[in-house]
């Protein structure tokens, strides 16, 4: 059988938080870079790097044209780890970009996911766990996966896990000697298609 690739809309959220310094950034650097080079052509995707505010890098959804991946690495190895970690407003940011849908006559020509990267807990703006989620689920309107990568061992396993329960998705940890390269990599490979 014919299998149809659906496209995708892909926000890659990373921290880039003083907590992040050395390896941890390094490797989500590279994963981030594995999962821009492997978007399908009919995909489109945002980059928001985030620690005491959230930087996008587009401001919007655009689309996985050669010219977008090459700015989105030139991004991604310009950034560096500064700050505190606010992850209300990064959660926020990226679930309002589903603002547009392609083909109004259809939802299923687009899936809209969310790859969060972080290391730490909530430090800037909403640092209460029930708001965050609040947040998430208000913002959300039960149409968006947000799968989380925790990073390293201060992590907030609980919010992390709230949050992916309540959009339908799976969070995953990375321990300092693991490959978080290995990790979101081997993920983006199963929902590229």
């Amino acid at each position: 059988e014919d299998k149809k690739i659906v496209s995708k809309d892909v926000a890659f959220v990373l921290d880039t938080s003083g907590s992040m310094a050395g390896k941890k950034l390094e490797q989500a650097k590279k994963a981030l870079q594995f999962c821009v080079e492997n978007l399908n052509d009919g995909d489109r995707f945002e980059i928001l790097r985030f620690s005491t505010e959230v930087e996008p890098l587009f401001d919007k959804l655009v689309a996985a044209t050669k010219q977008n991946r090459s700015k989105a690495n030139e991004f991604i190895e310009g950034l560096k780890p500064i700050g505190g970690t606010a992850i209300d407003d990064a959660l926020k940011k990226a679930l309002g970009l589903k603002s547009e849908i392609r083909n109004p006559k259809s939802e299923i020509d687009c899936v809209f996911v969310v790859i969060f990267l972080t290391d730490g807990k909530p430090t800037i703006g909403t640092t209460d766990e029930a708001q965050i989620v609040a947040g998430v689920k208000k913002a959300n309107e039960g149409r968006t996966r947000v799968f989380c990568f925790g990073i390293g061992t201060d992590v907030n396993t609980h919010l992390l896990d709230k949050i992916t329960e309540e959009t339908r998705a799976v969070s995953q940890y990375v321990f300092p000697e693991e490959d978080l390269e290995v990790k979101v990599s081997n993920f983006f490979s199963k929902i590229k298609e």
